[in-house]
């Protein structure tokens, strides 16, 4: 038996009706919940979620680092007093500083030279390594800077008459005395120049009166010493001589063994560092035998010997 379709239509509208009236005729839809509802509401929900650490807040600007300690200020280094630049130059100028170090001095030598002082520089770069104690790369730089500034001025001396005179005495054989002659007098003739006009330079060469065998090296005694015969003198020194060929070189290299050693006996004066293999001996008496030492050198040779000597 088939149900009309109005009759079920009824039907489901009373069910809906009647399940709807059941379940809400106690409630009320009109008046709002109260704020103490709304608040347990609230929590019951709040309570239902699972709990997580609390993530930081992307959109607040993050506040920011502290600062480091910010580190104290440097007092600014007061300029470097390069002296009265009117005053007429000495040979023994910023001696007196000499005592402030090697740092020091080339620092002032350096500020000279950039202002054009050139003369003023080179006697600072000179006290470097005559009055100093300076370590191997200070004393490079400073005998670079000597080599690079000597040439490019005129003798510190240029009047004959204000010479300090000395003598370079070689002693020998016969056989190589004539020889000899013309090689010392040239080897007098640079150490005046490696002293800018300071020095002059008499070359003696005393012959033995004992003939030496025709073979093998030939010995040289070689010494300096005042111009009178009274004076004071260096210590002797003998090297052999193979071939004339190598003569000047080793005339050179044992008179700047004589000076290195007669300038480390005073005391004062901080004496050349060693030859270098292969070195030029010439070079090391022009530039690392300063000018002042030259001079120091020569009149102390010119004094009466001291009593034992």
């Amino acid at each position: 038996m088939r149900v009309p379709i109005p009759i079920v239509l009824l039907l489901v509208l009373a069910v809906v009706w009647g399940v709807w009236w059941k379940n809400t005729r106690h409630m009320d839809f009109m008046t709002p919940p109260s704020a103490a509802k709304l608040a347990l509401v609230r929590e019951k929900i709040e309570s239902s979620f699972p709990q997580s650490d609390p993530m930081a807040d992307a959109i607040s600007v993050p506040s920011a680092a502290p600062e480091p300690d910010e580190a104290p200020a440097e007092e600014p280094k007061p300029p470097l007093d390069l002296g009265d630049l009117t005053k007429p130059l000495i040979l023994k100028n910023y001696a007196e500083i000499a005592p402030q170090g090697s740092a020091h001095m080339i620092e002032l030598a350096a500020a000279l030279e950039g202002k054009g002082e050139f003369q003023r520089a080179l006697l600072a770069w000179e006290r470097v390594i005559d009055l100093t104690k300076p370590d191997d790369s200070q004393a490079a730089m400073a005998i670079s800077a000597i080599k690079r500034l000597r040439p490019t001025l005129p003798d510190w001396n240029a009047k004959p008459e204000a010479t300090i005179k000395i003598s370079l005495h070689a002693g020998t054989g016969k056989k190589l005395a004539k020889t000899l002659t013309p090689i010392l007098e040239s080897a007098a003739r640079d150490l005046e120049l490696a002293s800018s006009g300071l020095i002059k330079v008499k070359a003696t060469v005393t012959a033995g009166k004992t003939s030496i065998a025709a073979k093998g090296p030939v010995p040289v005694a070689l010494w300096l010493a005042g111009s009178d015969p009274k004076s004071a003198s260096t210590d002797v020194l003998s090297f052999t001589v193979d071939s004339p060929d190598t003569l000047r070189e080793d005339i050179l290299k044992t008179v700047f063994l004589l000076v290195r050693s007669q300038l480390g006996r005073t005391g004062i004066y901080t004496p050349p560092s060693s030859l270098a293999d292969k070195e030029n001996p010439q070079d090391a008496l022009n530039s690392r035998v300063t000018r002042l030492c030259w001079s120091e050198f020569a009149t102390a040779l010119n004094l009466p010997p001291k009593k034992g000597e």
